[in-house]
């Protein structure tokens, strides 16, 4: 009899993620306007991870598809190149993958992980806080 092998290891159909767009941003000492970065196209999405808290998360770890490549990267940016901060559910294997290969944790689909996504909106983007708690916490309004 042949034994199957289990992968313990399994990815998740689909993860909780804290989803922007680049956006324009000024650079330099003439404070020009420039369309995306050095990394990534204008309006590009990419998947955040805030886990670099430093001051008041300057700095993210976002996974997107670069100006010349299909493949996906991981990479540090500045938080002022992202606007547009919203949750979203990643049902995108290639993304899923690569937030799992990641030498940091990543969101994950329980409960606690989008609540924790939505104090990060709150702070960020508050009106997308309350579409996300609307749209994805069924809210009981008390019948009085």
């Amino acid at each position: 009899m042949e034994s199957e092998k289990v992968d313990i290891s399994a990815e998740p159909d689909w993860q909780w993620c804290l989803v922007g767009n680049i956006v324009e941003h000024e650079y330099g000492e003439q404070h020009e306007l420039r369309n995306g970065t050095k990394q990534f196209r204008p309006n590009a999405k990419v998947f955040i991870n805030m886990v670099f808290g430093g001051m008041a998360h300057d700095s993210i770890l976002v996974i997107g598809t670069p100006k010349h490549s299909c493949n996906y990267i991981e990479i540090v940016i500045a938080r002022k190149c992202v606007g547009n901060f919203r949750l979203q559910k990643v049902f995108k294997p290639i993304v899923l993958k690569r937030m799992n290969q990641s030498k940091w944790n990543w969101w994950g689909n329980t409960d606690s992980a989008r609540d924790d996504i939505i104090q990060f909106l709150e702070w960020i983007n508050p009106v997308e806080a309350e579409k996300a708690r609307c749209k994805f916490i069924n809210i009981d309004s008390p019948m009085s």
